[in-house]
């Protein structure tokens, strides 16, 4: 009797420890902000539409930010501190709420940091190896053999982007690829017609010999998730990125979680790739190379928790940042001052910039807005 409740007792307490692990795991990545500078801590009013930090060892660094506007929200921060808050006067799409740093925007191609990330993931898991070529992954391809997760990931594959090159990927014109981008736009295009479409374009360049941006390379690497992970990539982001760095008003291939309000979106939406409202209709075909819709209180916790070590090892960082004939992965490097990327969406655009800075470590620079 005595054994059986010593066994219940040492269980009880592995359970606790367990969990508690789990718990500083998990703050250990998201960060628990005791800064009274906080995002959490700003609330910007109907009157007040900005906040400056009002501490004088931030004055030159808000020089250049403090006048900054635009048609949505912005953020400067180091990773302590919020130096700089604004949102437009306008408000959310419940037609109450104000724009504020919650506001969820499409980020579009700023996604793509999220599909490198969770791609070396994997790799330090052990489930796949940035040097696999890609018939492994998709063996009717008939340039597979030639291409490897890593030219996916730096965009020197050589593979023709279906969205800006749709003529050469598609192998269409005029009202025929008219048709079939909208296809794409509404989600009737499926991912097999995507890669059986593929199998038939051309490479534009020998593999690895120079770089060209293509959203297909981010589509096949979220492919890539799915296939090694046995998650959809949006479960994957959500278990692996998104609940770790605290980021609760994030999503991926969910178009009904945006907040913003489009505007003047007429020629958009004529084109199909918009619906009345002016969102996006296309989760699915949306996802990897674009497809995460987030915030930037949420946008700026994941920064800081990448930047600071807690998704990636250092190995793993060291290729992220790596630039490999003008791209890094998911990112680009910003003349050796730091990395940046844009999205740009048919209603939404964004910016993420974060800048090396000596005094502070980083500047990060955050945009939202509808376009």
């Amino acid at each position: 009797m005595k054994n059986a409740k010593a066994v219940k007792l040492f269980t009880k307490v592995t359970s606790a420890v367990l969990v508690m692990s789990v718990l500083f795991s998990i703050a250990g990545c998201a960060g628990s902000d005791q800064s009274k500078y906080s995002l959490k801590s700003i609330r910007l009013t109907a009157d007040e539409r900005s906040w400056i930090n009002p501490e004088e060892k931030y004055t030159d660094i808000l020089a250049a930010y403090k006048k900054k506007r635009c048609k949505g929200t912005i953020v400067v921060a180091t990773d302590e501190d919020v130096l700089y808050l604004y949102a437009e006067d306008a408000v959310e799409k419940d037609g109450t709420t104000l724009v504020s740093q919650d506001t969820v925007f499409d980020i579009a191609s700023c996604t793509k940091v999220f599909t490198a990330v969770s791609i070396l993931q994997l790799q330090e898991k052990g489930k796949l190896s940035i040097d696999d070529t890609i018939d492994k992954y998709f063996p009717e391809y008939q340039y597979g053999s030639q291409i490897t997760i890593y030219n996916l990931l730096h965009m020197n594959s050589g593979i023709p982007d279906y969205l800006n090159e749709s003529e050469i990927f598609f192998l269409m014109e005029g009202e025929e690829l008219d048709t079939q981008m909208r296809k794409v736009y509404d989600d009737s295009f499926t991912d097999q017609d995507f890669l059986d479409t593929m199998n038939k374009a051309p490479l534009l360049y020998t593999p690895g010999s120079r770089m060209t941006y293509s959203n297909t390379n981010y589509k096949l690497l979220a492919f890539i998730i799915e296939k090694v992970s046995k998650m959809s990539y949006s479960d994957y982001l959500n278990k692996y990125i998104f609940k770790p760095c605290g980021m609760k008003n994030s999503y991926a291939a969910r178009v009904d979680k945006y907040t913003y309000v489009p505007i003047s979106f007429k020629e958009q939406l004529e084109s199909g790739g918009v619906d009345e409202h002016g969102y996006s209709m296309s989760p699915n075909n949306e996802r990897g190379d674009g497809g995460v819709c987030t915030c930037l209180t949420d946008l700026l916790a994941f920064d800081r928790a990448l930047f600071a070590g807690k998704l990636l090892k250092e190995d793993s960082m060291e290729i992220l940042l790596k630039n490999d004939k003008g791209y890094c992965c998911g990112l680009m490097n910003e003349h050796d001052l730091g990395y940046s990327h844009t999205g740009g969406g048919f209603t939404a655009s964004s910016r993420n910039y974060i800048y090396n800075n000596e005094k502070f470590g980083h500047i990060y620079f955050i945009l939202m807005e509808h376009c």
